[in-house]
Formats: structure tokens, sequence, C-alpha cells
């Protein structure tokens, strides 16, 4: 079963966090004061509450279940064995930073990354098993961890951060704002103990998967701020839905404009000629053009190339027909 957490009501933000036996006095949600033990107390943090609503977590599960298809499918052609990825949990009630480093296992081998153009850094969590195991098909090998529990390498964790490289630019493609946005790896740690990317009381979001490499199964996940969250879909929303258009107001004509004169001239790009060549030329000199200038003719209004067209005879005159606007990078 797939777990999905939900923003936590008052009267339930509680865990075991002090000895038995102590009574104290809380204020229920519907305002009515109650004695309770104070080992279900805990202190919540009201100035940092989840940002999501019940409808965001929703679209945000199903966006994070294709995220673990998608990267198991991946994964599997990239390393040529069998990887499955299956979500186990989306939590996305406010779980501090302190809460989710408690809950990792030591060693581990943790990635610290960052989101180009937005603020604050995330953490994937890839447990050493896996890390190994991973580093050996890397190097040709069947994918299989040695017996023991070690963290890999400077020469493994080399390797992983090709694949890791690949799981954060796949999820970051999970939201729409972050397109064209570069997922950097900023540092490796073993230990939550070092890690100093948020203080204890900030809310993150925490994507939980369990991951299979051939036979080894353990855990992957990736726990990022909310303020880095709400870079990610603020605007565009968890869908990914577009900003709403911005319509301009008319363009009025204003009578005062019509007597401003504007140059216009038209010309072409012939070719280019060596200072020699051009030092030679003498007044009654041909220069061959080719028949294709006659549809490549600029059309420059008030010094400025606005337009493609074909020059000809209009009634006796020279005339151009515009035939395309020229696109400006």
């Amino acid at each position: 079963m797939t777990d999905i957490s939900e923003e936590p009501k008052v009267e339930d933000l509680v865990s075991p966090v002090s000895k038995t036996g102590q009574m104290v006095e809380v204020m229920a949600s519907n305002g009515i004061r109650r004695t309770v033990d104070s080992s279900i107390v805990t202190a919540y943090n009201f100035r940092q509450p989840g940002f999501l609503s019940q409808k965001d977590t929703s679209q945000l599960a199903a966006l994070h279940q294709k995220f673990a298809a998608d990267l198991s499918a991946r994964l599997a052609t990239y390393l040529r064995m069998d990887v499955v990825i299956s979500r186990t949990s989306v939590s996305c009630s406010s779980i501090t930073f302190r809460a989710f480093c408690d809950a990792i296992a030591t060693p581990t081998h943790l990635t610290v990354f960052q989101i180009e153009g937005l603020e604050g850094a995330g953490v994937l969590d890839l447990r050493p098993l896996t890390s190994v195991a991973l580093a050996n098909r890397l190097l040709g090998g069947k994918g299989i961890a040695p017996e023991g529990d070690r963290s890999p390498t400077e020469i493994e964790v080399a390797l992983l951060d090709e694949i890791v490289g690949m799981v954060l630019k796949e999820w970051c493609s999970l939201f729409e704002r972050s397109a064209g946005k570069r997922p950097s790896i900023v540092g490796h740690e073993s230990s939550c103990r070092f890690l100093q990317i948020a203080s204890d009381d900030t809310s993150f979001f925490v994507f939980k998967a369990d991951i299979s490499v051939g036979t080894l199964k353990e855990i992957i996940q990736i726990g990022v701020p909310f303020s880095l969250m709400d870079g990610l879909t603020h605007e565009t929303g968890i869908a990914g839905k577009a900003a709403p258009e911005i319509k301009q107001k008319p363009l009025h004509w204003r009578s005062p404009y019509a007597m401003i004169e504007v140059p216009i001239t038209a010309g072409w790009d012939v070719r280019e000629i060596t200072l020699a060549e051009a030092a030679a030329l003498n007044v009654g000199d041909l220069i061959h053009l080719p028949q294709e200038l006659i549809d490549q003719t600029k059309l420059s209004v008030s010094e400025t190339e606005e337009f493609y067209g074909t020059i000809g005879v209009e009634e006796g005159r020279l005339a151009v027909h515009l035939n395309e606007r020229i696109l400006k990078e």
C-alpha cells in the first residue's frame, strides 16, 4: 500500500517525545482545554505549515507514481539490468528537517543538490548497498553489492553522480516551471549529522520509494524544503498549468503621428569581398548578382531591417512586395 500524508490537524500533532506519567493541559481544535499525558505532546511550528492543499497533494502523489515508473524504465535501459522503483509515500505534511534526518539510517549515501534559479537545497538518500551495487554495475560487474554494509569509495561516488544526475533530472521534469533549469550536485555526506542545508524546524517535502536492483531491495528518498517546492510549483501549479495570459491593451492611432516622416530603404546582402578587391573596383565594372537575390530584398524602416520582400516595378516605379517579417533574436 502506498501512503500519502495529509496535513495534520492540531489535535493530531502528537508523537512520543518524553517520559510518561506527567500530565499537561492542551487546547483542542474545538477550543476546549483537556489534560493529557505529556508523552503524546510535541511542539509544532505554526510559522511553517505545509502549503499544499489536499487537491495538490493528490496531484503530486500521481505525478510521483509516474516518476517512479519512468525512472524504473530509464535506469533499467541504461544499466541493462532489472531495476524497479515503486512509490511508497509522498509526505506533504509539515515534516521538519530534523524529523527527516532522524528517520535516515546511518551510514548512508546522501547527495546534496540545488536547482538552477531556485533558492534552497535538497537531498537524495541512497542507501550504501544500493550505491555500491549501482557502482559495481557501472564498472562492468553484475550489480551485486559485497557482503557487509560499507559506504561507497570516492571513485564509486564519482560514478554514482551520473546515476544521481539522471534521477534528479527526471524528478525536475515533473514540474513545468523547472523546464530548462538544471539540477546540480553540490556535495555528499554519509550521515545527516553533517548536513547544514536547513534549520531543524524547516518544513520538508519527502518522497520515498522502494528500489530493487537485481535481487537487492532498499529505499531511495528525496527531501526538499517547502521553499524550494514552492519555487517549482508556484504560478504554474502542481499539474504544470500555464499562468493566465495577460491581455495587452489595444494600440490606438494618434493623429499627430500622421505627419512624422519615416525613411524606407531596400537592399541586399550580396557577398563579402576582400579589401584588395574593393580597391580594384572602377566605374563601369560589372558585379554579377545571383538571380535569387530578387526574392531576398531586405526592407529597412527607419534604419531597422523589418521585412523580406521581392523587388520589381509597379506603374513605372520601383516597388517591393513584402513576403515575411524578419525575426529578431
